[in-house]
């Protein structure tokens, strides 16, 4: 049997910056796999309306110099690993700095964005590349707080906040002017070509939409590469018709999986657009009590507010350090509703306080919660009716509201999203 490594050309991929750092490069060699050092930039040109990435920046360690990497030589990249291929008797060279390159992550990265009024709009957080055909092309500006966390190796808790890239802000590099000339590591700025005003209107689409687009079995071969909880997100947000065929063709155990993950209220909004048949089938294979509360949501014109209560969100006493609360969000949230605040009880259950996530992190890891929460927190009460619920939100723009009985101990939370579920 030939112990050859066969190197297989990678499909159209699209990639942030910050995945690709770090990643191992390594090149094919007599048939086998040999190390060559880990990626630390891209140099890009830009002839085009899109900058192309022409040359790998490879660190080596020992302190020996980087090399430089056409990227022609790149047979696959990922995440993980780049691969070359190298023509044979051909040695890489070593890197040079020539303050006329302009290299991605040192230069672009962490630069303001300056729009045509001469508003400063966010910074450079990550950049999104388009690998296709052999070339790669920078596409995306990405200037989000999703990609802020990303670059923090927070981008699970992005995902978790605001689902999968359709909710970030990614601007189109067609909105960006050509880099200056004298830009560098410390130096210059990234300037649009349109004012702050314009830039919400250049958000991607929403992933719902993509597969409203496609035909059933494209629908379904892209969806069933989704994640558990990207997939359920995916199916809250698309529309009635999609929701229907999407669940008639998903296996049992799939949408099982999927409900695990939705609040009643969720589960209510899907099951309530399908035919009562179907419904009913459905609702026999969920939890008795989660059944008993889609139920009440689908049968109950009145519905109080204990029914799409949630009690999977994160609680801690006031003299817990902020790196202590960041080491509980990495290791439980993907189990809870609410991912977007820390609520602080006292020993007895009674609420005393809440912080958002942004905030937390922000924080010096050494620092109490209790120092940095928020004590004046609007709250409900498990009798109210959902209309004032609605009011709430409205007023104060949270996204969850505590609950808390007439002791103000704390209940469980209500969701916005599982609220509009409900009213919709």
């Amino acid at each position: 049997m030939s112990s050859e490594v066969q190197v297989v050309k990678a499909e159209p991929v699209a990639f942030f910056l910050s995945e690709l750092i770090r990643a191992r490069v390594v090149q094919v060699r007599g048939g086998k796999m040999e190390e060559v050092g880990r990626l630390v930039d891209l140099e890009i040109t830009q002839n085009g309306g899109y900058p192309e990435v022409v040359n790998l920046i490879v660190g080596r360690s020992f302190g020996r110099a980087p090399l430089e990497v056409p990227f022609s030589m790149v047979a696959s990249i990922a995440p993980h690993r780049a691969v070359l291929e190298v023509p044979g008797g051909m040695t890489l060279k070593e890197f040079a700095y020539d303050p006329m390159k302009t290299l991605i992550k040192d230069m672009v990265l962490d630069k303001k964005i300056i729009d045509t009024d001469d508003y400063e709009v966010e910074v450079v957080y990550d950049i999104r590349l388009l690998h296709a055909e052999g070339r790669m092309h920078v596409v995306h500006v990405d200037v989000s707080t999703a990609g802020m966390l990303r670059r923090l190796h927070f981008g699970w808790l992005g995902r978790l906040l605001w689902g999968p890239i359709r909710d970030t802000d990614l601007l189109p590099w067609r909105y960006v002017q050509p880099l200056p000339s004298d830009l560098g590591r410390f130096r210059g700025d990234v300037r649009l070509t349109i004012s702050r005003e314009k830039i919400a209107d250049i958000h991607p689409a929403d992933l719902a939409d993509i597969l409203e687009e496609l035909s059933g079995d494209e629908r379904m071969a892209v969806f069933d590469t989704l994640d558990t909880e990207t997939a359920a997100d995916t199916l809250e947000e698309a529309e009635p018709r999609v929701q229907r065929e999407l669940v008639a063709s998903m296996r049992r155990d799939r949408l099982v999986e999927l409900f695990q993950t939705m609040t009643a209220a969720q589960i209510a909004g899907i099951l309530e657009i399908l035919p009562r048949i179907d419904s009913q089938v459905l609702r026999r294979l969920l939890p008795a009590e989660t059944a008993v509360k889609v139920a009440e949501l689908l049968n109950e014109p009145d519905v109080e507010l204990e029914s799409i209560v949630t009690n999977r969100f994160l609680v801690l006493p006031g003299t817990a350090l902020a790196g202590e609360a960041l080491s509980c969000f990495r290791d439980r949230t993907r189990r809870y509703d609410v991912v977007m605040y820390v609520y602080i009880t006292s020993q007895d259950g009674t609420l005393v306080g809440a912080i958002d996530i942004r905030e937390l992190i922000q924080a010096e890891e050494t620092t109490p919660l209790r120092d940095i929460m928020t004590e004046q927190v609007v709250t409900l009460s498990p009798k109210d009716a959902l209309a004032d619920a609605a009011v709430e939100f409205a007023d104060h723009g949270f996204r969850a509201l505590p609950i808390v009985d007439e002791n103000h101990r704390l209940l469980g939370v209500v969701t916005y999203k599982d609220l509009l579920a409900v009213m919709k």
